[in-house]
């Protein structure tokens, strides 16, 4: 790596993904700065168990532009979405700006060749900076992996885009969950800051013998949480009919979320309380069914938040709450990634549901 190509205070990971099978994290470093060598890193933590672990490029980063999160679906296919523009003037020539694109790449072949690749049309993308999470929903993984929908939030333009992978099209929804309810507030080094932004997390629960399932999202700047199932989703122009869940309380926001099949559990990663909090789907959603397995005073800003296939919960904090002009010092660790498991992470919290003993 040329070290003038590079500047670590630029450097700032949003999103990762771990593949339990090889035991490799997958993190986007998005080129919202200058001098960021890679946007899709890679991380061998067999070979780097250490405390901050040098991060290595993707095979094929260098026709990617900017990235903000990968996602692994059940057949191994690590999904990202390029934005396809940096977000700081005077690198044009370097990084012309493109049409967002959709990507796949297999992670079960060697140097993960690139599979999937979708342009996503400018009048269905929107400010492709808007993009906030997404969710690939592969239908009927026993049967292969060639149904496959994925469905991507946009918090500026307050909109859900779907992309169908079998037809090679998309569409967009638009709904007033989707918009946020109010300004949130960032509270960091003694000052506040606010903002507002809309439909940003989403996570799939279990599927119906159909291959539908709930989508569960919400807004960025709401304490709200939302359902739809997927076969509304899945056809363009339906009625998009959500169900309003329930209020998680004050000053719950969070802009990812991760439904855990095994225990029936979403988490979520709160954007300003600094913890990780947790509803079982089994209750009614209200602030006295919620509850927090993890939190810091150093977990600033979490970004992401996953359940690999081995139900082991991963939880990240990039440090770097929005805020203008945020200055940081090094002198300590401002990123965070943690792990529990699932089932210990939720023992004797109201996020456990104890299965019920026949007589």
């Amino acid at each position: 790596l040329d070290q003038a190509s590079y500047n670590i205070e630029n450097s700032i990971p949003t999103a990762f993904a771990h593949d339990a099978s090889s035991k490799k994290i997958f993190i986007t470093v998005p080129r919202r700065y200058p001098q960021v060598p890679f946007t899709l890193t890679e991380l061998d933590t067999t070979k780097h168990p250490e405390r901050s672990p040098p991060l290595s490029k993707f095979p094929g980063s260098d026709k990617i532009i900017s990235v903000y999160q990968p996602v692994i679906d059940e057949c191994r296919r690590l999904w990202i979405v390029d934005v396809g523009q940096v977000e700081y003037k005077g690198d044009e020539q370097k990084y012309p700006k493109k049409s967002p694109a959709i990507i796949a790449f297999d992670l079960t072949k060697d140097n993960y060749p690139e599979i999937d690749r979708y342009e996503i049309p400018s009048n269905i993308a929107g400010n492709p900076i808007g993009f906030g999470g997404f969710a690939v929903d592969v239908t009927n993984p026993k049967e292969g992996c060639g149904k496959s929908f994925i469905y991507i939030t946009n918090f500026d333009e307050n909109t859900l885009i779907v992309y169908d992978q079998e037809k090679k099209s998309s569409w967009k929804f638009s709904h007033g969950s989707f918009n946020p309810e109010h300004d949130s507030t960032l509270s960091h080094n003694g000052e506040q800051y606010k903002y507002k932004v809309g439909i940003f997390g989403i996570t799939l629960g279990d599927r119906d013998p159909e291959g539908n399932r709930p989508a569960y999202y919400l807004g960025g700047s709401s304490t709200k949480l939302f359902e739809v199932s997927t076969k509304i989703l899945k056809k363009k122009g339906a009625k998009f009919d959500p169900v309003n869940l329930g209020n998680r309380g004050p000053h719950s926001e969070a802009i990812a979320l991760a439904y855990d099949p095994k225990t029936k559990v979403i988490f979520f990663a709160e954007s300003d309380s600094r913890q990780i909090s947790c509803w079982n789907i089994q209750k009614p959603l209200n602030h006295k069914n919620t509850d927090v397995i993890y939190a810091s005073s150093k977990f600033i800003f979490g970004t992401d938040i996953s359940v690999d296939s081995e139900s082991q919960l991963w939880f990240l904090s990039n440090g770097h709450p929005p805020i203008d002009n945020l200055k940081l010092s090094f002198d300590k660790p401002h990123i965070r990634l943690m792990r529990v498991d699932t089932a210990k992470a939720i023992r004797r919290t109201k996020c456990e549901v104890k299965p019920i003993k026949k007589p």
